[in-house]
């Protein structure tokens, strides 16, 4: 299966204790494709240094395992389209500017017909 993984996916995998990473761990396991959009690796480093207060080497070690290491994995680059596309469903929807990266996520994942795979509601 196509997956576009959102980055709660690759944080629930990352984190062994987590309350989902099984499931992350299955999810990923078991994809024949993933897609990573850039803004999804840029939260994900967000998170793993100034929530988690992770090293950076541990962090080098899993986006080289992410994105260097796993054939199945394709890095994507947002797009002029995609970002026009997120930015009308935000309008669209009525939702505040904080939500514009679940939007550039949402927009990716319809463009490339990938599902979308996350924890959000």
């Amino acid at each position: 299966m196509k997956l576009l993984v959102d980055t709660n996916v690759l944080v629930y995998d990352t984190i062994e204790d987590s309350d989902h990473h099984q499931e992350a761990k299955n999810i990923i396991d078991e994809a024949s494709e993933i897609y990573i959009p850039s803004i999804v690796i840029h939260e994900f480093i967000w998170i793993l240094l100034r929530r988690l207060y992770l090293n950076p080497d541990f962090i080098i070690k899993k986006i080289t395992e992410y994105l260097v290491e796993d054939p199945r994995t394709n890095y994507i680059l947002e797009n002029p389209q995609i970002i026009n596309k997120a930015l009308i469903m935000l309008k669209n929807d009525r939702s505040p500017p904080t939500m514009i990266n679940d939007y550039l996520i949402l927009a990716t994942a319809a463009s490339l017909k990938a599902t979308l795979v996350t924890f959000d509601n």
